[in-house]
């Protein structure tokens, strides 16, 4: 964190983010992730291949090693389209804070029409969240049937802690290999699928934290949340990389997460992460979902739309 260029390394890295999950959990990117090899009999390259080929680009990206026009077309398919989504989204955040009310020469602005005033950032904060959407991908991995049954149990992983997660996937992996006969038990093609890359929405990814999508329908109407949670998960989501910054976010909204007494959330073992711990981690890089992870919470909650009956 002393060295000079860790700032725009970290924001490289919170906007060049994209998270891997299986059956819709969220998983790190890591050569040690029991998934690795499995993703790599599946879908040709391995989570860390994957990952260097479509987001390490972005990063480059980021911290100006390299331009999307430089890029060759054999190159992934996707780190041109997220390189160019991602200086939209830049060009929106320069103007986030610009204040619309005229000024005049010699007196303090004063608003005349507050609601419109407000409805100003409200608007640019709806352009920023779905600039967002277009370069915050899932690249997802699917348990399938065999013999009727899933090897992973999708629901009962879904409601596991992070070390829960882990000992299960392990133990789960490790069971594929028979080590008497000296190879799997079955083929990985038959038990997992790979099913590309999908946006994750705001909505989703709100209510994956407990918080009822429609607050994103009203807030986006001018109606403000009375949940502070609202819009620190809205900053996450925007991928704001700082304490700093993202204080200046909640600000706007008349939050502070500088606090050093107020409680973040419990996590497991009894222990409590403050506001002021929940600062120091952001600034040192560590990544939002991992965060949210530690707290229980989930990458997004898809919305179930009713089918209309026929008439």
């Amino acid at each position: 964190m002393e060295q000079d260029e860790f700032a725009t390394a970290r924001e490289a890295y919170r906007y060049s983010s994209m998270p891997f999950t299986f059956d819709g959990v969220w998983i790190s990117v890591d050569s040690r992730n029991p998934l690795d090899r499995l993703v790599m009999d599946v879908a040709g390259p391995s989570i860390q291949e994957i990952h260097e080929r479509d987001v390490m680009p972005v990063y480059a990206y980021m911290v100006e090693h390299t331009e999307p026009q430089q890029m060759n077309h054999n190159d992934s398919r996707i780190v041109r389209s997220r390189c160019n989504a991602l200086q939209n989204y830049k060009d929106l955040y320069k103007d986030l804070y610009k204040d619309p009310a005229p000024k005049g020469a010699w007196s303090i602005p004063l608003v005349a029409d507050a609601e419109k005033h407000k409805m100003v950032y409200i608007k640019r904060i709806t352009e920023l969240a779905a600039a967002r959407s277009k370069f915050y991908a899932t690249y997802d991995f699917t348990s399938l049937p065999l013999n009727g049954m899933k090897i992973i149990d999708s629901e009962k992983l879904r409601n596991m802690d992070a070390s829960q997660k882990i000992k299960y996937l392990t133990a789960t992996f490790d069971n594929i290999y028979d080590p008497a006969k000296n190879r799997n038990r079955f083929n990985h093609t038959d038990c997992f699928s790979f099913n590309g890359y999908e946006k994750i929405l705001v909505s989703n990814y709100l209510q994956g934290k407990g918080i009822d999508r429609k607050n994103w329908k009203r807030y986006t109407k001018g109606v403000l949340p009375s949940k502070f949670d609202f819009y620190l998960q809205l900053a996450f989501y925007l991928t704001i990389p700082s304490s700093d910054e993202i204080e200046k976010f909640v600000n706007l909204h008349g939050y502070s997460i500088k606090s050093p007494m107020l409680l973040f959330c419990d996590i497991l073992g009894g222990n409590h992460i403050l506001y002021r711990d929940l600062c120091r981690w952001i600034d040192a890089g560590i990544d939002y979902n991992l965060i949210n992870e530690m707290c229980g919470l989930k990458l997004q909650i898809k919305e179930i739309r009713k089918k209309k009956s026929a008439s």
